[in-house]
């Protein structure tokens, strides 16, 4: 089973990857911009959750859960526009202004971000591998953008600024929805969340043609975006977690990034220098860190 489950994450992580792959063919063929396609990929994921919650019996409890405490809306308006909303979409951007393989490993210093925040609240010095984890971050995002140079940036600077945004956006969305899940159930706060967020980037940029997601040269993309990074991964990736350790998913959630960077280069040509190379595998060391110390460590104590 747990052979399983770590193929159903790797399944996920790969989805995902391709999701940033999948975009940036998109620009290269759409004049669509990157708060349009948020707009369409959040909307059809709110469908879906929409639909899943339904299945699962969830939808009516969540609404009776936003009745009985009216404040909880807000909440979920909240996290549909700050969290889900501002990743995506400073997500498509920086992928747009430089590279899929660029901003998903920049964007995955999300780690490194959450475990900051958490030292910072509780007032309390991270562990060995959480510490070790922001200062693989932080080597490997500085040798990815600069290629180890200070005085050049390897990367388009908006490329950096947009995938660093997306990390923070992306910490509040691992960080903020907890108390949420207290209450009621994932499905239905993505739901939710997804809607708000579609909406907020159609208030924006309002799109009042959706053909230009479904023209022949974009379908493709159009549908691996929805579908295998929406439907597929996150069905992959919840299938396979119930049956992980954090310690385990941590190892395993390295493969999107990884994916990405192999994939660009043969899809896209996208080359990195050693430098970078090494950077990205520093990044990539990150994700991994606190699950493969701190096991290490529970081993030594026992």
């Amino acid at each position: 089973m747990k052979l399983f489950a770590v193929i159903m994450v790797l399944i996920a992580g790969t989805m995902w990857a391709g999701t940033g792959l999948a975009a940036q063919d998109f620009f290269r063929k759409s004049s669509l911009d990157a708060m349009d396609l948020t707009g369409f990929r959040m909307f059809s994921a709110g469908i879906i959750m929409f639909l899943v919650s339904l299945m699962k019996g969830q939808w009516k409890a969540g609404v009776r859960a936003v009745k009985r405490k009216p404040l909880l809306f807000l909440e979920l308006v909240f996290y549909g526009i700050v969290g889900l909303m501002l990743m995506h979409y400073t997500y498509f951007a920086s992928i747009a202004a430089g590279n899929a393989a660029a901003a998903t490993v920049i964007q995955y210093t999300c780690p490194a971000m959450v475990i900051l925040w958490v030292s910072l609240k509780n007032r309390k010095l991270p562990a060995r591998g959480e510490l070790l984890a922001v200062v693989l971050a932080i080597a490997g995002v500085f040798l990815l953008v600069t290629g180890g140079d200070i005085h050049r940036i390897s990367v388009p600077a908006a490329c950096v600024y947009l995938a660093l945004a997306s990390a923070l956006f992306f910490a509040v969305c691992a960080v903020y929805p907890k108390h949420l899940m207290t209450v009621m159930d994932n499905s239905f706060i993505l739901a939710i969340g997804m809607f708000t967020g579609a909406i907020s980037a159609w208030l924006i940029d309002p799109v009042t043609d959706f053909s230009g997601f479904f023209q022949r040269s974009v379908l493709f993309d159009s549908f691996w975006i929805v579908i295998c990074g929406t439907v597929v991964a996150f069905t992959c990736y919840n299938a396979g977690l119930h049956y992980l350790s954090e310690a385990q998913a941590s190892v395993t959630a390295t493969v999107e990034p990884a994916v990405s960077v192999i994939a660009s280069l043969f899809l896209f040509d996208v080359r990195f220098d050693s430098l970078q190379a090494l950077g990205i595998l520093l990044v990539i060391l990150a994700i991994a860190a606190p699950g493969l110390v701190g096991r290490q460590g529970s081993r030594q104590e026992k």
